[in-house]
């Protein structure tokens, strides 16, 4: 055993269900974990905690939501809870250390090994922070198909409302939301379009019965916490724009369009849409996912 093993053994605790720090949100739940292994620290037994989650192939307007809303919640003292998966998981919780807050991973596999290897950073971040990583899986644990399954109820258990970005309608995050209410938890998920793959999740959800997530306000609301009126999808002071800058933003949507529509909708010439455009990405107002194409750009934070 390496230096760095025994360093990184050394900070690691064993719980079980008798210890007293054992976190009590996870003692009723079903199926209690018997042991669970923690680097860092525990979500606070007496402080509201939130779980981030949704699909690894987020979109850019998914994983932008997922940001803020991690920010803009941990900015109220709201604990983050998410698996550091790729995507939705991952935004979430990059939005706690955004703000300087506290949040907490539960891993599928051992703490020794960071999966996906890609967020080690968050990793390391959220301990320099104060957060914690959990997981029911001994050290040198690979992370496997099942271990991910089971995490899941995990996650649920430590978070007193689970909120929802983007979903497919099959995806492990309905694994975590069944967990969610099977434990009694509320579920809120954000609407979308019903032809956009990953909003189907979201959409079958609220038809089910799950709350709508539209704002901050709706998660406090829930965790009967006072209402600040922050905006999830913050609106942009148009007053900045000149005239032909508020044109061609307000032609543009979340939905990319092509330059060619931009300038058949505006009656601009080629030379000067391409200024404006570029104004207005300098500006940071609007977005280029590619060559030619363009769409209105959600900020890093929420807007208040």
């Amino acid at each position: 055993m390496t230096n760095r093993d025994m360093h990184l053994k050394s900070e690691i605790r064993e719980l079980t269900p008798l210890d007293p720090d054992f976190p009590k949100r996870l003692r009723n739940i079903p199926r209690c974990p018997r042991t669970i292994y923690v680097r860092g620290n525990l979500p606070k037994d007496d402080v509201p905690s939130a779980a981030i989650i949704g699909a690894r192939d987020a979109t850019p307007y998914g994983l932008d939501i997922a940001r803020s809303l991690g920010s803009a919640l941990a900015g109220q003292g709201i604990q983050i809870i998410s698996g550091m998966a790729y995507g939705i998981d991952a935004a979430g919780q990059w939005g706690a250390v955004d703000a300087g807050a506290e949040t907490f991973a539960v891993f599928g596999c051992g703490l020794d090994i960071c999966y996906p290897e890609s967020n080690f950073r968050l990793y390391d971040k959220l301990l320099r922070l104060g957060g914690g990583a959990i997981s029911e899986h001994p050290l040198e644990s690979p992370p496997l198909p099942s271990h991910f399954a089971s995490r899941n109820r995990i996650i649920a258990g430590l978070a007193d409302v689970v909120l929802v970005i983007e979903a497919k309608e099959r995806s492990g995050t309905f694994i975590t939301v069944g967990n969610a209410l099977e434990q009694g938890k509320e579920v809120l998920a954000v609407p979308g379009r019903i032809n956009d793959r990953l909003s189907r999740g979201c959409n079958e959800l609220i038809r089910q019965g799950a709350g709508i997530l539209t704002s901050v306000d709706d998660v406090l609301e829930v965790l009967n916490l006072k209402l600040q009126g922050e905006l999830l999808l913050p609106e942009r002071k148009l007053e900045k724009l000149s005239r032909l800058q508020k044109k061609v933003y307000l032609e543009l949507a979340q939905d990319v369009r092509h330059m060619d529509e931009i300038i058949a909708a505006t009656g601009l010439s080629v030379q000067r849409t391409a200024e404006v455009l570029v104004e207005l990405e300098m500006m940071d107002y609007i977005e280029s996912p590619r060559v030619g194409y363009y769409r209105q750009k959600l900020s890093s934070g929420l807007a208040k």
